[in-house]
């Protein structure tokens, strides 16, 4: 937080004064995001000759959900660096249940299939 400063009301109103440009964390963003699509092909394009093609889909989707779920953790972290706990907590409860939701989606289906 910045040192407060009394501003000239007429200065103000009249559009002299200008807010400071916020620091932006979107390259952060890019170049964690190129990390990780850089990584993702070995996964992807990695799909097996004796396995089904369902097999191949499901198990590609589920190497995207890793790195996505390193991602989520990764970036709630910074956030709880950047003093927004309550955010960074919502962040890895959510990221770590949808994992988890994610990661058993075929037991779960298995599962209600049997009732």
């Amino acid at each position: 937080m910045g040192k407060a400063v009394a501003l000239d009301w007429n200065a103000f109103i009249d559009g002299h004064v200008v807010p400071k440009n916020k620091k932006s964390v979107y390259p952060l963003l890019q170049t964690a995001l190129g990390i990780h699509l850089a990584f993702a092909p070995t996964k992807v394009l990695a799909a097996g000759v004796k396995a089904s093609a369902w097999a191949n889909v499901f198990s590609t989707v589920l190497g995207i959900a890793d790195w996505l779920c390193v991602g989520v953790v990764v970036f709630a972290g910074a956030t709880w660096m950047f003093s927004n706990r309550t955010k960074a907590l919502e962040m890895l409860i959510g990221g770590a249940s949808g994992y988890l939701i994610i990661r058993h989606a075929k037991d779960i289906q298995e599962w209600l299939s049997q009732i």
